[in-house]
């Protein structure tokens, strides 16, 4: 006869499935390496987990992870003003920045526009992306470069349309360059799961749109 796992590690097992890229049997594994952890392991693990939900917010200027307003990548005084790479989503950020050589800002659109999916401009952040343009826009970096480093398809080229179309009615064109990643990257590649020599390759060989 068949012995199953009791109903609450079932259960468990199953909310640990839900994150990208567990699949049954590690979360399994998961859920019954947690069960195994000391009284005093499993109370640190809770305190941590509890500490970082409650601190851990979105940068008001980039949207990517920080426990203040500002995120460290925003902080930066050396990072180049006049450069940001346009991101899907906050983990995006971290395959660029392990390739070490891209010293710009960034821009966490949260979602792409897909009207099949009700998904549309106002519920990604192109309004906060155009505000911080407008903000650098007229300083001396007048010449402003969008990299465009979305997962590829119906949803990205949405997005891409509708932002130079914007670009155009404000009449920014001549000032502000879009740009994608080029040559080494898979057809229908995913950014969370690229590795950095491609990335790097990627990034310098960039060309406009």
């Amino acid at each position: 006869m068949l012995h199953k796992l009791p109903p609450s590690i079932e259960e468990l097992s199953q909310i640990l499935q839900s994150f990208p890229g567990v699949g049954k049997r590690s979360a399994q594994k998961l859920t019954l390496d947690i069960l195994d952890l000391s009284d005093d392991d499993f109370n640190d693990l809770m305190r941590k987990l509890d500490k970082t939900k409650q601190q851990v917010k979105f940068c008001q200027d980039c949207g990517f992870f920080s426990e203040d307003n500002k995120c460290e990548i925003c902080k930066d005084k050396h990072r180049k003003v006049n450069r940001i790479c346009l991101v899907e989503k906050a983990t995006d950020v971290l395959t660029i920045e392990k390739s070490e050589i891209y010293r710009g800002l960034y821009h966490v659109l949260q979602n792409l526009i897909s009207p099949l999916d009700n998904i549309f401009a106002e519920d990604t952040t192109i309004n906060k992306l155009i505000e911080k343009i407008e903000k650098n826009i007229n300083t001396e970096e007048t010449q402003i470069e969008i990299i465009l480093f979305l997962k590829p398809g119906f949803a990205a080229e949405a997005t891409i349309a509708y932002i130079k179309e914007i670009l155009e009615s404000k009449k920014w064109s001549e000032n502000i360059k879009l740009t994608k990643p080029a040559q080494g990257l898979p057809l229908h590649y995913n950014p969370e799961t690229l590795d950095q020599a491609t990335v790097i390759k990627a990034l310098e060989d960039r060309r406009t749109i």
